[in-house]
């Protein structure tokens, strides 16, 4: 393939591949290294199978492994039965309306505020004991039951598939128009089908292939995750990858050798199974097409509404429980079980994190606005570059973009960021903030791509074409005209990229070399100590920033447009 660079904005694709997968492939690399015992920093440079003896012999290994299966399968698993019934029982609705306008301030909650405000909710002495204490008198003491970061790692998965639910939703609200879902429902209908027989058999195969990647996406952070399963996830042994985690940051160096190992393992687990899941495709599109010509999709009772209004129920419930709660351990001065509410309120917490945070709050600040608009920069260039090429007759590739997109979402963090650490220390950049700044983008360039690429390409040339026969210039219809009327998409897609920069948890640790902290860095941290309070107001903060910024993506484009009503039209 010949690389031509004749326009300015030919060369912003390839700027913008390179910012995700470099740090990709040069982590995979220096991780994959040290997993065969090559890790000349130590004294390592003969290749040896030593790490990975070392790893499965390792008491921990086989439940850490029982642990990550279990969780992150029954995670994913869990969030796409979900996703499948609330479309099933639920599309198109007002309930589900409702439910599509909850998404942007459901999204934007990061995962370990999120897991906080559940273990608030969840733990003996949660609130939820504390409500059921309040019609019983035998709950006068917490119970010794295993309600949070349990054994069996059910508080996990709980957790990860209602953070996930929302994440596949919105990826299934995207492609549905495409697939003229509303005119499938109704020609069912109309042949006297039910609803139910038109998803299972008619959009469910095709919608599946068009979610697949981003189910894929859950799929690996279910598996791969960190922050929650420290947080939510069982602990004796942990989850595979934060067992990994703990021996990347061991003392004794020779333990990284050993993580490098579990890395690797994760990875080819996930593509094992990932793998699994592709070939099992075509075996279930036969029993399909089996099922329709004898006629056997079956006549089950009507419980697809009920369980969609269930699931909402529930979705909204432990969503809006966790962001009360966390308030109210924020605000409380002294709360003992089994109150429901506290004896005495106080602002002194949230008064102090205001200058023992201030550090991690301005860093985190500065982090999610920096990697937001450069993420916003290179996409808008990617989007206009794509409009060059349609306009003078060039193909583009735009299910290798997909994947490509996908990458860094596909691949488990643990798998690679310990490898790019390597690899800065020899260049010299480890611990620096440009490096972890970098270390961000891989991960929120995906995300402003995935959210910003629908609306910018939907967007009428005619506009611009219109702007430029009156100019004469191309730079006063892009800036005057095309970026004002993509102004909301534009702001909703730099709060999503703001939001994702500020979950991320183990780039900072591992990039940033503990030189910055975070919100979620000292969100995890205090998450295993006893100042609940203190936990709440870590926990505030985080969803604090992502809502005022999307609020700002909502209200900026509603009072631009005040007195423009086809404007507002336009845009949204």
């Amino acid at each position: 393939m010949t690389l031509r660079l004749s326009h300015p904005l030919a060369i912003i694709p390839w700027l913008t591949v390179a910012i995700f997968l470099t740090p990709v492939i040069l982590g995979l690399v220096g991780t994959w290294l040290p997993a065969f015992g090559w890790f000349p920093a130590i004294g390592l440079d003969r290749l040896s199978l030593a790490p990975w003896s070392n790893l499965f012999s390792h008491p921990s290994f086989p439940g850490a492994l029982r642990h990550t299966l279990v969780t992150g399968l029954g995670a994913a698993a869990l969030a796409l039965v979900s996703t499948a019934l609330l479309l099933i029982g639920a599309y198109p609705s007002a309930l589900f309306s409702w439910l599509e306008k909850s998404l942007a301030p459901i999204l934007s909650i990061p995962h370990a505020a999120f897991a906080i405000g559940m273990s608030f909710l969840l733990v003996p002495s949660g609130w939820l004991v504390r409500l059921l204490a309040l019609m019983s008198d035998r709950l006068d003491r917490p119970p010794l039951w295993s309600t949070f970061q349990d054994p069996h790692g059910i508080s996990l998965i709980v957790t990860l598939a209602l953070k996930e639910i929302p994440f596949l939703l919105l990826m299934c609200l995207a492609i549905l128009p495409t697939l003229k879902a509303q005119q499938t429902l109704w020609l069912a209908n109309s042949l006297g089908h039910s609803n139910r027989f038109a998803w299972l058999w008619l959009i469910f195969p095709q919608l599946y292939r068009q979610i697949r990647l981003p189910f894929f996406a859950v799929l690996a952070y279910s598996l791969t995750v960190v922050d929650i399963a420290v947080i939510a996830g069982p602990t004796t042994p942990a989850t595979l990858a934060v067992l990994i985690t703990q021996w990347f940051n061991d003392p004794d160096l020779s333990q990284r050798t050993v993580g490098a190992a579990g890395a690797a393992t994760l990875l080819m687990l996930l593509s094992l199974i990932m793998a699994g899941a592709l070939l099992l495709e075509n075996p279930m599109r036969r029993l399909r097409s089996h099922c329709l010509e004898r006629r056997l999709s079956g006549h089950w009772p009507a419980w697809e509404k009920p369980m969609a209004r269930l699931i909402s129920f529930v979705l909204l419930f432990f969503y809006a429980a966790a962001l009360l709660i966390t308030l109210i351990w924020g605000l409380a001065a002294q709360w003992r079980y089994p109150d429901v509410l506290p004896s005495r309120f106080s602002l002194d917490k949230v008064a102090h994190s205001l200058t023992q945070l201030s550090d991690p709050l301005w860093c985190t600040l500065l982090l999610a606005t920096l990697s937001a608009l450069l993420a916003i920069t290179v996409v808008v260039g990617c989007l206009e570059n794509e409009v060059r090429l349609k306009y003078g007759g060039q193909k583009v590739r735009g299910q290798k973009i997909l994947v490509l997109l996908y990458l860094p979402l596909l691949i488990p963090q643990i798998a690679f960021i310990f490898g790019f650490q390597v690899w800065l220390i020899r260049v010299g950049l480890d611990g620096t903030f440009v490096a972890l700044l970098w270390s961000h983008l891989v991960f929120v360039v995906p995300y402003v791509f995935l959210t910003l690429s629908g609306p910018y390409r939907q967007f009428d040339d005619r506009f611009s074409w219109l702007a430029l026969s009156l100019t004469g210039r191309r730079a006063h219809s892009f800036w005057r005209i095309k970026l004002i009327i993509l102004l909301r998409p534009i702001l909703y897609a730099f709060a999503t990229g703001f939001a994702v920069s500020i979950a991320q948890y183990l780039p900072t640790i591992f990039v940033g070399a503990g030189r910055f902290a975070t919100l979620t860095t000292e969100a995890v941290a205090l998450a295993s100590g006893s100042d609940r309070r203190l936990m709440a107001v870590m926990a505030l903060w985080q969803q604090l920033l992502p809502l005022i910024v999307f609020a700002l993506a909502t209200l900026i484009p509603a009072y631009r447009f005040r007195h423009r009503r086809a404007m507002s039209q336009t845009v949204s």
